[in-house]
């Protein structure tokens, strides 16, 4: 089944597109990734988004534009990506406008009806809700996806470094946000550098500079790192509010060297998260956007000395890729009628399917899913 996942992370670079063969195997699903590209926001767009963030005081007219404008990108986004593919369906994480942790709450904007039209498939959405109205805290929700796509390599740890750095422990299945990775970098240089960059390519400035050792353990001094999971973060955290908290410090330094030390914070709460969650795994397995900046990995491989750090490309998974493969798998397990949700992961009161329909011939689509339940032919990974 031909199914597209799509997902904007908290780093806001775009709109991750993966054009994936998803069919049942068993139980489990079997997943390949034929094609993927990330399509960036118009900068006018990118700019109302980065302007309703909490604690932005707009409207809920701005917040209901900004669902159907979202809408609109993803639509597009995933037609140019599909390029003509026929999709039976697609699977839309969305753009999460706001998450509470604490309170069990979430909002993914991104409206699915405005991706069907564009698209002309049923849309599978908003993924979290199902979670935290049964008590969880909605995130994270890819660790159901690690366990398919690199379970036989247990045990290890799964590490997606978005916006956010998040792990995946197996075979104990705990996961978590460890805390950040590459927002508060991409914060702050956009903000220093007044726009002019947006990210350290290459880690080139955290690999030019040096850490300051005094503010990288204040900023370590964190209440969120001791937390016990299930725990989840995001740009409230660890974005514009934590880069004006730690400002004056980080200003106080040469560009290079404020980089360096925010490198620093996520490699070092990532290592010290995952000497505390994962005592027997000798295998670290690297994606999202952060997997590419040689300044994060080459700090985790020095922090981690006697662990295999590597890329999810090792194991063909696109380490751009993964999150967006993960919401097609999710996206077909809620057409089985599945559950998905991991309550040892969010704390819910227990396992939930997963995600809201945008109906688009379903009868038929449900009709083909479990004609592939009973008899399919399944693709590996």
């Amino acid at each position: 089944m031909k199914i597209a996942g799509a997902i904007s992370g908290t780093s806001l670079d775009g709109i991750d597109v993966a054009i994936c063969d998803v069919v049942a195997n068993g139980e489990g699903v079997s997943v390949q990734c034929d094609r993927f590209a990330t399509i960036p926001f118009d900068d006018a767009l990118r700019a109302r988004i980065m302007a309703a963030y909490p604690p932005a005081p707009i409207g809920a007219l701005e917040v209901s534009a900004l669902h159907a404008a979202v809408g609109e990108a993803f639509g597009n986004a995933i037609a140019t990506v599909a390029a003509g593919t026929s999709l039976d369906a697609v699977a839309s994480h969305g753009l999460t406008l706001a998450h509470d942790n604490v309170s069990r709450h979430t909002l993914q904007v991104g409206d699915a009806f405005r991706i069907r039209e564009r698209v002309n498939a049923t849309v599978i959405y908003d993924f979290r809700s199902a979670d935290t109205a049964a008590g969880g805290t909605g995130a994270p929700l890819v660790p159901f996806v690690d366990a398919i796509l690199f379970g036989d390599k247990a045990p290890y740890v799964a590490l997606n470094l978005g916006g956010i750095a998040n792990m995946t422990v197996l075979p104990e299945e705990i996961a978590f946000d460890s805390g950040p990775a590459n927002l508060p970098i991409d914060t702050y240089v956009t903000a220093r550098t007044e726009g002019a960059q947006h990210y350290d390519n290459d880690g080139n400035l955290a690999r030019s500079g040096t850490t300051d050792p005094g503010l990288l353990a204040r900023m370590l001094d964190d209440s969120y790192f001791v937390q016990l999971p299930p725990k989840t973060t995001g740009r409230e955290q660890y974005g514009a509010p934590f880069i004006a908290r730690w400002r004056t410090a980080l200003d106080a330094l040469a560009l290079s060297d404020a980089v360096a030390t925010l490198t620093a914070l996520t490699v070092h709460s990532v290592a010290d998260a995952f000497r505390k969650a994962a005592p027997r795994a000798k295998l670290l397995i690297v994606s999202g956007g952060g997997a590419r900046n040689p300044a994060l990995v080459e700090g985790l491989r020095a922090l981690l000395d006697g662990i295999r750090v590597v890329i999810s490309d090792e194991f063909g998974v696109n380490a751009d890729a993964k999150e967006a493969i993960a919401f097609a798998v999710l996206g077909y397990t809620t057409l089985r009628g599945r559950a998905a949700g991991l309550p040892r992961v969010t704390g819910a009161a227990g396992p939930r399917v997963l995600g809201s329909i945008a109906p688009h011939e379903l009868l038929s689509l449900l009709e083909r899913v479990r004609e592939e339940e009973l008899g399919g032919t399944a693709r590996s990974v």
